[in-house]
């Protein structure tokens, strides 16, 4: 089965002309600040306004929300706006290494404090010196590693793995995490004190599915990003696409939509992006979503283009389509074979 078409569509969708979104386009993150996130929403504006203030002190700030919403972006901000903004910015991935690993990532090593550790290593509190280490998925985090965290920014020193000398710093800590550790605290799974250390300004990062009047203004800047990444001559979305992006609901956040975005320059075979140049896939049947950029309303383009949808729906499956549709599987097969629509699994 084949998504709806778009043809005849009208101009892509116009760059927005609102002076209120914060900037057309990002630029690199190593020049990330407040000004650069893109944003019409008023609920982010307020989080970005927060966490402005909080950067000119040196107090630890925790930033909440779903993957995918921009917490290293807001952290980079952060540290930007900050009097430590010529000094480096770490970032950690607290999730993706081990309890051993992380340690020794964020503490170093001495030589031969273990089987591989053949030179003495820099940990990244060392490394971030003056500047700011960033925490992402702290929630992750094992909880032997939580409390030498939590020494480590409460006194500003620690010890290598398999050193016996303390080791002093000057680290501003942003940590960020999408779980919610209250709940944790009280399953034993996170440290009471650690959290309230990292809890002395708390920012949260709202989902895109609460912002989506910024969809229109970020999938223009990652249209730009990638038509000039990939030498495409890609304009904008057609008026059928946008409708889908605005009725999705983004589970992956900004990531996914900047993955939408470029998959789709990447096949477009015109200046303008179209419905089937993307692969999401709206979960809600909704008779407001146009049905195609053509001017056919004819009850019977519309009868099939409404099957077509529904059966992507169910992924081909027309049990799950008869029950949506309200019809006996007989009455669908007949409208099948007279429509012409080929079911692909």
């Amino acid at each position: 089965m084949q998504k709806p078409t778009e043809q005849n569509a009208p101009a892509p969708v116009p760059p927005s002309a609102s002076p209120q979104a914060t900037s057309s386009h990002p630029p690199p993150s190593s020049e990330t600040t407040f000004d650069s996130i893109i944003t019409q929403n008023e609920e982010m504006r307020a989080a970005l306004k927060k966490a402005s203030r909080a950067a000119a002190s040196d107090v630890t700030i925790l930033l909440l929300g779903e993957s995918g919403t921009g917490k290293e972006l807001v952290a980079r901000a952060i540290h930007n706006a900050s009097t430590r903004k010529d000094k480096a910015f770490i970032a950690v991935n607290c999730s993706a290494l081990t309890e051993t690993l992380l340690e020794s990532e964020l503490f170093g090593h001495e030589r031969g404090s273990f089987t591989g550790a053949e030179a003495k290593r820099r940990g990244r509190f060392e490394m971030a010196d003056s500047g700011t280490l960033f925490l992402d998925e702290i929630g992750d985090m094992a909880p032997s590693a939580q409390a030498k965290i939590l020494r480590a920014i409460e006194y500003r020193e620690f010890e290598r793995i398999g050193g016996e000398d303390s080791v002093r710093v000057d680290v501003r800590v942003v940590a960020a995490t999408n779980r919610p550790l209250p709940q944790m605290i009280e399953n034993g799974e996170f440290r009471e004190d650690l959290y309230f250390r990292l809890n002395e300004v708390r920012i949260e990062i709202p989902p895109l599915r609460r912002r989506k009047e910024d969809i229109a203004v970020l999938s223009e800047a990652f249209i730009k990003e990638f038509a000039a990444a990939f030498k495409r001559d890609v304009k904008g979305i057609s008026h059928v696409a946008m409708a889908y992006l605005m009725k999705h609901d983004w589970p992956g956040n900004v990531r996914e939509l900047r993955a939408q975005i470029k998959r789709a320059v990447t096949v477009a075979e015109r200046d303008t992006l179209w419905l089937e140049d993307f692969s999401i896939n709206v979960k809600v049947i909704d008779t407001e979503l146009p049905l195609s950029d053509s001017d056919d309303l004819s009850l019977a383009t519309v009868e099939r283009r409404h099957i077509e949808r529904v059966l992507e729906l169910t992924k081909g499956n027309k049990r799950q389509a008869c029950v949506h549709l309200k019809i006996a599987r007989p009455t669908l097969d007949r409208k099948l074979k007279e429509y012409g629509v080929k079911i692909q699994r």
